[in-house]
């Protein structure tokens, strides 16, 4: 049991090490969003996803190491918690002050890293309305050139129909 917890203990930490390199890369994106610096956004999101990828396979450990504990402890898997592995490491102060400091950190990290998402997501949000308004302006003013130009007359519209017929037969 000893070992499953230090392995826990261990897959979480490299976790919260990797989301906070997340945090500067999602600072970085932020900047990118507000400048429209698309190149930089591409290249940013490239190495979100190697972080992201990385991620996911401690999260695939880390719940592999929970589900271990929770059947040498004779719970169920599924719902199993860190609060519940904590309150059986209360015979084990130390285990159990690595690991209550280990998720405080985690959760932490991860809230800023939601907070950052959130914003952004905001940004790109207001980013793609402000597109959508543009396109609209650019398709209204091509509708509408052109069908307010009229001549003296009023009944033609300038520059539309010529005063003679297409052909000058004068020539």
């Amino acid at each position: 049991m000893a070992s499953l917890m230090e392995e826990l203990i261990q897959t979480l930490d490299a976790e919260e090490s990797l989301y906070r390199e997340l945090i500067p890369v999602q600072e970085e994106k932020t900047r990118a969003i507000i400048a429209n610096d698309l190149k930089s956004l591409q290249d940013i999101t490239v190495r979100e996803h190697e972080l992201v990828d990385k991620t996911a396979a401690l999260e695939q450990k880390r719940e592999q190491v929970a589900n271990d504990i929770a059947t040498v402890l004779g719970k169920d898997p599924k719902t199993i918690t860190l609060e519940q592995i904590e309150e059986v490491l209360k015979n084990q102060p130390q285990d159990q002050e690595k690991l209550q400091e280990v998720h405080d950190r985690l959760r932490k990290t991860v809230m800023r890293l939601q907070e950052l998402n959130d914003q952004n997501k905001d940004l790109l949000k207001e980013s793609m309305e402000m597109v959508e308004f543009n396109m609209n302006v650019i398709r209204s003013t091509r509708m509408s050139s052109g069908s307010s130009n009229y001549s003296s007359n009023a009944s033609e519209v300038a520059g539309m129909a010529p005063p003679h017929g297409m052909f000058d037969a004068k020539q």
